[in-house]
């Protein structure tokens, strides 16, 4: 028989949301002890009974068992004896027996484990103290991150005395670092994080290998200013080429202002002539220079100076043209701010381009005043165009009561450039609009443009020598001509444009689990543009504003759209496995990772259209009409997502330009872990992307660009609990060769608290190989640097950046 016994208290409004006893010890726990045992036994004297067989003490969401307890009501102390075991929703411990003082919130345990749900970590030992918190200080200290793995684990840190504080650090005497249980390191003290919060200290290096840079090694230090902000410094030491210091400065004080500045300098002193020569591929730019020192800056800014007026800033500076090529490392994080990330093509930019502006905003529209800086990394600087300033007012007004509605862009420019034309713009551009519907499915517009154009423009304009032409392979060539039109002219032009369309549509009834309701569309559009023919010869050529072409066109196609409703998700109860209830609606593509009412989302959408000219020809051959455009969708789900863009000549019964692309996950495959694993991106995935666009009819193999074909692939999977693969080739079909081959092999423990990843980079620009590898312990972090790519479809155990480090929050 089993007996029970309720012991009340005063309950304080800080207990009423009280989580238990167990290994959290949130709040002041005085609330409801529910006990359960075979017998009791009470002493009145000391206010005390000992619950013995299968004794069962339940205080909320905490339950502890034993075989024995002992608890004294006033001092609130309970002595467990016996196959201890404490569950909260925090942990799991199993001791020997325990004493556990439920007002100062701290327990004495014998032989005991700490644990959470998940097993992503184990603490032992023989003896543990427990203070407010999580905070442990150990005998016979014992920790690991391979907590899922029976038996030894692959990797763990022993001492003689541990002081533990999760989501702190941890600090170990005379410890000890054990591979499968055998010590291959000792240290008579010892450091290491039990955490994800942001802490000054050195973080883990990047190492490479490779046969231009030689050995590589970036040693970055985090500095934790304060919540809102902070700074990083590395050595980069690339022992074929160079010495170089890298500083990083990150601010964000709000959820839409930051700063962001990372910036470089190095030291060629390392670098042999031939090392230069051999790394120069195109050698006809207009600089191709290599100075002996080096720097790079890059910075990025928002700052809202009132909810209404903004202030912005990207900037990117460096020493030389090749300096943005020949280094594979940039910023010393991923993140400039909240969802905002550094670009990831830094080393193929044409241009490196600064811009700093302010944006007012009012109803309807807006006015920005900004600058533009342009360093030309290919053609001679002088003849780079900048725009300082750029002032652009631009917005949309309702008329006659919204029967119509007026858009206008106002932009005056300042062109400037150290040699060719340059100049002053000011480009007036209002728009007229009738939106117009004829019962519930034909639908249109129509829209009148008016375009006044004034220039003030004086110097010589610029010659162009083709690729091709004069020995030149790789880019244009650019000379100075002679002394252009100058002086004052204007351009006044008025052209409109028209449309009709419908949508005719029809829904499905599934009852489906995963989609209740499939509504199918098909929408035809007609589009009709006039603009009549103007003289535009005798103007300066800044941008695309400068040259309207002349056009009597229709633009005709339909769209066909499918879209699903989806039922609602409901979150699950407590007694639910919700592990395995998000495992079930990952195997459908269709469910959405939310909790909450039913939604409606668009699964797929296909696009046909085509131009026709009735008075220009649009296409190669004289043709006045254009390639039939075939676009695909499928939208991204939480497993694979689909696209693809198709351009058909009829009449040549050509393809001009096709692309497609694949993102799939294998939701048979673990996907996701529970342990942070710092830089090692976690889950099986396969990017698939394939371009091409046909040759026109001056195009020159190998020569010029006018003709390309290439494929990109990039996957991992995991082949066995303990051995993944990595391939990522990047094929070149016009020259038939391979841009670059990435290789990879990880080594892992089947539970994902470690890996070894080890991998072999070869690229043409610049023609390099390179080896690199990253050990990963999971919950400490990394050292080296990943081989492989990101995954398009990670979710991190944690948000942190780059480095291990948390981000910061305003």
């Amino acid at each position: 028989m089993v007996a029970a016994i309720t012991l009340a208290a005063p309950v304080s409004a800080r207990a009423q949301k009280s989580e238990g006893f167990g290994q959290a010890f949130q709040g002041n726990h005085r609330g409801v002890v529910d006990v359960t045992a075979r017998r009791f036994i009470y002493d009145s004297k000391t206010d005390s009974f000992v619950a013995i067989g299968d004794a069962v003490v339940t205080q909320n969401q905490t339950v502890l068992t034993a075989d024995q307890v002992t608890m004294q009501q006033r001092q609130r102390i309970m002595d467990a004896y016996g196959n201890v075991h404490i569950v909260d929703p925090l942990g799991d411990i199993t001791a020997k027996a325990g004493t556990i003082d439920l007002n100062s919130e701290t327990a004495d345990l014998t032989d005991a484990t700490i644990t959470d749900h998940y097993k992503t970590y184990r603490l032992e030992g023989t003896k543990v103290i427990k203070q407010s918190g999580q905070h442990y200080h150990i005998l016979d200290g014992f920790y690991t991150t391979c907590g899922c793995d029976t038996g030894t684990p692959d990797w763990s840190i022993t001492a003689d005395e541990m002081d533990v504080h999760l989501g702190d650090t941890a600090t170990a005497k005379d410890a000890k670092f054990d591979i499968l249980g055998y010590p291959v390191m000792g240290l008579p003290f010892a450091t290491f994080p039990v955490n994800t919060d942001r802490h000054s200290g050195l973080l883990a290096p990047r190492l490479g290998e490779s046969g231009l840079r030689g050995a590589q090694i970036v040693q970055p230090y985090y500095l934790a200013i304060n919540r809102s902000s902070d700074a990083t410094v590395a050595l980069d030491v690339e022992t074929s080429q160079r010495v170089g210091l890298l500083g990083e400065y990150r601010l964000i004080n709000g959820d839409d202002d930051f700063l962001s500045v990372d910036g470089a300098f190095y030291n060629e002193s390392l670098r042999s002539e031939a090392n230069r020569e051999d790394d120069i591929i195109d050698n006809q730019i207009a600089d191709d220079h290599i100075p002996l020192n080096r720097y790079d800056v890059i910075g990025m800014m928002r700052q809202h100076l009132t909810d209404d007026w903004l202030v912005y800033g990207n900037g990117l500076t460096v020493s030389d043209s090749l300096e943005l090529r020949e280094m594979n490392v940039w910023t010393l994080s991923r993140t400039v701010g909240p969802g905002i990330e550094y670009p990831i093509n830094l080393v193929s930019l044409r241009d490196a381009l600064g811009t700093i502006g302010t944006m007012y905003s009012y109803d309807n529209g807006y006015a920005n005043l900004s600058g533009d800086w342009n360093q030309d990394l290919i053609q001679p600087q002088q003849f780079a165009l900048q725009r300082l300033p750029d002032a652009l007012l631009s917005g949309r007004q309702e008329l006659l009561g919204g029967l119509l509605y007026s858009d206008y862009d106002f932009e005056a420019t300042n062109f400037w450039r150290g040699e060719g034309q340059s100049g002053t713009r000011v480009d007036l551009f209002p728009r007229v609009t009738l939106p117009w519907r004829l019962g519930d499915y034909l639908y249109g517009y129509g829209t009148l443009e008016a375009r006044e154009t004034f220039y003030d423009t004086s110097g010589h304009v610029l010659d162009i020598i083709p690729v091709g032409q004069q020995g030149l392979q790789y880019n244009n060539g650019i000379k100075l001509g002679p002394l252009g039109p100058g002086g004052l002219d204007n351009r006044e032009m008025l052209y409109g444009s028209a449309g009709v369309a419908t949508e005719i549509e029809r829904v499905y009834d599934l009852n489906w689990k995963y989609i209740e309701k499939i509504k199918h569309t098909f929408e035809p559009f007609v589009n009709y543009t006039y603009i009549p023919s103007y003289g535009q010869n005798d103007l300066p050529l800044y941008d695309e504003t400068d040259r309207i072409e002349p056009r009597n066109m229709f633009t005709y196609g339909f769209t066909s759209r499918i879209l699903a409703r989806l039922p609602a998700l409901v979150q699950p109860s407590d007694d639910q496995d919700a592990d395995a209830f998000e495992q079930n609606t990952a195997i459908s593509p269709f469910r959405v990772h939310t909790y909450g009412a039913a939604s409606t989302e668009e699964l797929l959408r296909f696009t046909a259209e085509q131009v026709y000219d009735i008075s220009h020809n649009v296409a190669v051959g004289g043709s006045h009409s254009s390639a039939v455009d075939l676009t695909g969708t499928v939208f991204p789900t939480r497993v694979i997502s689909i696209g693809s863009q198709f351009g058909y000549y009829p009449q040549q019964n050509q393809i001009s330009y096709a692309n497609a692309y694949l993102n799939f996950q294998p939701w048979w495959t673990n996907n996701t872990t529970r342990l942070y694993m710092a830089k090692a991106e976690e889950g099986s995935f396969l990017q698939l992307s394939y371009n091409y666009v046909a040759s026109g009819p001056n195009t020159i193999r190998g020569i010029n660009s006018g003709y390309s074909q290439f494929m990109v692939l990039r996957a991992y999977y995991d082949l066995f609990s303990r051995l993944g693969v990595y391939f990522a080739p990047s094929y070149d079909f016009v020259n038939r060769e391979f841009l670059s081959t990435e290789y990879g092999v990880r080594l892992k423990s089947p539970c994902n608290c470690w890996s070894f990843d080890t991998g072999i980079t070869k690229t043409n620009n610049p023609s390099e190989t390179s080896f690199q590898f990253q050990l990963t312990l999971g919950g400490l972090g990394s050292i080296g640097q990943s081989p492989f790519g990101r995954n398009p479809f990670q979710q991190r155990a944690s948000l942190l950046p780059n480095y291990g480090v948390e981000p910061m929050t305003p």
